[in-house]
């Protein structure tokens, strides 16, 4: 699916695979289908977002149109910055997309938005570019995060001092190496206890070693227990 995410409000941090933007305005984050991305807030503060996303298929029928605008989803995804008026525009037809029953309008309602975006591209490049070796730590983090991983070899693996990833991943990710290790962690672990299986069991898959590691992870990030957070 293509995805698009409007967030008007909060303090976040949208990391692509190769930008990062952070702060408190108004943002559209288009992303195309099994582009990466992190979306980050911290765990005592809200933020506010409408998610929107479409399969290929639903605009096939206006495929030369489709084609055309495309672009603005970037190669990995793209951040655009927008004032009061167009939040205030795009929240409306992010409604009457979702209220609408008829495919047709709903189809024209989404052409006119990517229409509307399309205009927008001039702001390409509001967002700050990435440090490649950040990217490739969020992902293999990521990947292997039911591993013991040790911040120097991570490192040594992507290139650079040990210093120098714990600061350009604190400075884009908004968070530790480990803060983030955890926060991969608890999102498998949630999954699993979601499908029936127990704290222990969670725990022993996810790196966590046993329940009351994953529990104190819990209330660290959250502030509950992991049955007070499924609750």
């Amino acid at each position: 699916y293509y995805e698009i995410s409007l967030i008007f409000s909060g303090k976040v941090n949208v990391l692509l695979s190769d930008m990062v933007d952070g702060g408190t305005h108004a943002r559209l984050v288009l992303m195309r289908p099994h582009t990466p991305h992190y979306i980050y807030c911290e765990p005592e503060l809200i933020y506010r977002r409408r998610n929107l996303t479409f399969s290929p298929q639903f605009l096939a029928d206006f495929l030369p149109e489709m084609q055309k605008m495309m672009g603005i989803f970037g190669k990995n995804g793209m951040i655009l910055h927008l004032n009061k008026a167009k939040t205030e525009q795009f929240l409306t037809i992010f409604e009457q997309i979702r209220q609408e029953n008829s495919r047709f309008r709903q189809q024209m309602l989404l052409l006119y938005f990517l229409s509307l975006v399309q205009d927008l591209m001039p702001q390409e490049g509001s967002a700050e570019r990435i440090p490649a070796f950040v990217t490739e730590a969020l992902t293999y983090i990521s990947a292997h995060s039911a591993e013991h991983i040790v911040a120097h070899e991570l490192a040594g693996r992507l290139g650079v001092s040990r210093t120098t990833l714990m600061t350009s991943f604190k400075k884009y990710a908004g968070i530790t190496v480990n803060e983030y290790l955890t926060r991969c962690r608890i999102k498998d672990a949630v999954s699993l206890l979601r499908q029936g299986k127990t704290e222990q069991e969670a725990a022993e898959v996810c790196g966590f070693t046993d329940a009351c590691n994953l529990i104190r992870a819990f209330k660290r990030v959250f502030g509950l227990t992991p049955k007070q957070y499924l609750s």
